[in-house]
């Protein structure tokens, strides 16, 4: 005959630390299963951002001024351009005001160029003519008509990042009312308050000099999901796998507890 079950003693359970033992057990599976529903959240954001991408950049290119036209009036507008394709012709004014610093392409660190680009219909727009590496000299812009996508301008979250005091040849991030300054601008010139992402273009936009480096056009993020499914699944994963053992452990420690009497059952 099988041995006969071990009798359950579950007074333990509501002892000081026990109780203490559930109260941690259960915050770290709640934390697991927030963690999860967190990248849940993010890859909705991803997905909205993906569909937002597609529209936009793929969308039939416009011109600058046609693109500040249609958010007239509109003080927070410029979002509503982020990603619109644009092509417009015009000319450099500098090829390099500063340079975006501590961005990456390809595995490689480096900076962002940032030139000023007067359009044909007297618009001032920052361009990130592309990726170079911290060491290499920018090629000189050549003018031309540009290709690419509109922007948001990059602010300051918080108290992270770092900060631009007006000056410096390298920013932490392309905030187009700190970098304007910089600028040399004829009175009533217009400049817009999004930037242009260099993509293909339909000739050469900077040349080749001795010892310098033709900058690399800077992708649009990727149109994809990432990892957050996965990751999403593996917290809900832990808070299975934490609760079923935290249940085991507690299980296991009932068949041991002693009886009334001090002997064990």
């Amino acid at each position: 005959m099988p041995p006969p079950s071990p009798s359950r003693n579950w007074r333990f359970v509501s002892r000081p630390f026990w109780l203490f033992s559930h109260v941690f057990a259960l915050s770290v599976v709640v934390s697991f299963v927030f963690l999860g529903r967190w990248q849940l959240a993010r890859l909705d954001d991803r997905r909205e951002q993906n569909t937002l991408i597609e529209e936009r950049s793929l969308a039939t290119p416009t011109s600058v001024a046609a693109a500040l036209a249609a958010i007239e009036g509109d003080p927070d507008g410029a979002d509503r351009l982020d990603y619109v394709a644009v092509a417009d012709v015009g000319a450099f004014v500098d090829g390099e005001v500063v340079r975006v610093a501590n961005r990456s392409l390809n595995g490689a660190a480096g900076d962002w160029v940032i030139g000023s680009f007067v359009t044909d219909d007297g618009i001032t727009v920052l361009v990130n003519r592309g990726f170079v590496t911290r060491d290499d000299v920018a090629a000189p812009a050549v003018d031309g008509p540009i290709r690419g996508w509109l922007r948001a301008s990059q602010v300051r979250e918080g108290q992270f990042g770092g900060v631009d005091d007006g000056e410096a040849e390298r920013v932490p991030r392309l905030d187009v009312a700190a970098i304007t300054p910089r600028l040399e601008l004829d009175d009533g010139a217009i400049v817009a308050p999004v930037w242009l992402q260099l993509g293909p273009a339909d000739g050469p936009l900077s040349a080749a000099a001795d010892g310098a480096v033709v900058p690399e056009p800077v992708p649009l993020p990727p149109i994809d999901e990432g990892s957050h499914l996965s990751y999403a699944l593996q917290w809900f994963a832990f808070a299975a796998m934490g609760t079923a053992a935290y249940g085991l452990v507690v299980w296991r420690a009932s068949a041991e507890r002693p009886s009334e009497d001090g002997a064990k059952r």
